[in-house]
């Protein structure tokens, strides 16, 4: 199925009959150490939505390349997008969609300071009629399984998975010679303008000197399955929600 950007009009309207499903990417432009392009969480989920619209009827909508960022702020390159602005932002892109007809729209999220963003988007935009945003944390919800499989270290920020995940999507964007570990830790949520720098030391969390393509590889291709399968569900008209009768 060719993407949302690329349909004429007509073309939009003969989509749109044969899907009640939209997709919805959305990023960030952020520092990923010295060693990860700026794009990182666009790049990747770009890279894995429009892989899935040749193989799906599901009409993909052009990503929004910026969020919030607000912790990386100090790191030179870094775009942040204030919250109010971004809920405002998403939820007028949902509302727009469903107005189209669309009863369900999957937004596959590639950064995490968008998550509570989103939830609170799909409030507003899901309020009347039969609609459903479903979130999708790419790097927390797809490729579990491969992800335990072939990761060594912990997961993280710039970090071996998504080192190699970039490695795999793009690996000229990719430098290897500039990749060091940095971790920081703490008993408790600390929230400072002051403390960004040392609650992630060079814009890392993790080690990501252990990254491969063929580790990436095979992050993506099950996330790419997984996608696939939630929205193949959707087009059946079903939730994917699971009901466990006394649990």
């Amino acid at each position: 199925m060719p993407l949302w950007a690329e349909l004429t009009r007509i073309g939009f309207i003969r989509a749109a009959e044969e899907t009640e499903v939209a997709v919805m990417v959305t990023g960030a432009v952020e520092a990923h150490g010295t060693h990860m392009p700026l794009g990182t969480d666009v790049i990747l989920p770009t890279y894995i939505t429009e892989t899935v619209a040749k193989r799906t009827k599901a009409l993909v909508l052009p990503p929004v390349p910026f969020g919030d960022s607000w912790i990386f702020e100090p790191y030179q390159g870094t775009v942040s997008v204030r919250p109010v602005t971004l809920i405002a932002f998403y939820a007028d892109v949902m509302e727009s969609v469903f107005r189209h007809g669309f009863r369900f729209i999957v937004v596959v999220n590639g950064h995490g300071g968008n998550v509570s963003h989103l939830r609170d988007a799909a409030k507003r935009a899901t309020d009347g009629g039969d609609r459903a945003v479903i979130i999708v944390n790419w790097w927390h919800d797809l490729g579990k399984e491969a992800r335990r499989n072939v990761i060594e270290t912990i997961d993280g920020h710039a970090a071996e998975d998504e080192t190699s995940e970039m490695l795999y999507v793009r690996p000229e964007l990719v430098d290897m010679k500039s990749a060091q570990p940095a971790v920081s830790d703490s008993k408790y949520i600390v929230v400072s303008a002051n403390y960004r720098s040392e609650l992630y030391p060079s814009a890392v969390h993790g080690d990501p000197r252990p990254a491969t393509a063929e580790k990436g590889r095979a992050i993506v291709e099950a996330a790419i399955d997984e996608l696939i399968e939630l929205i193949e569900t959707l087009e059946r008209g079903e939730i994917p929600i699971e009901i466990r009768q006394g649990y």
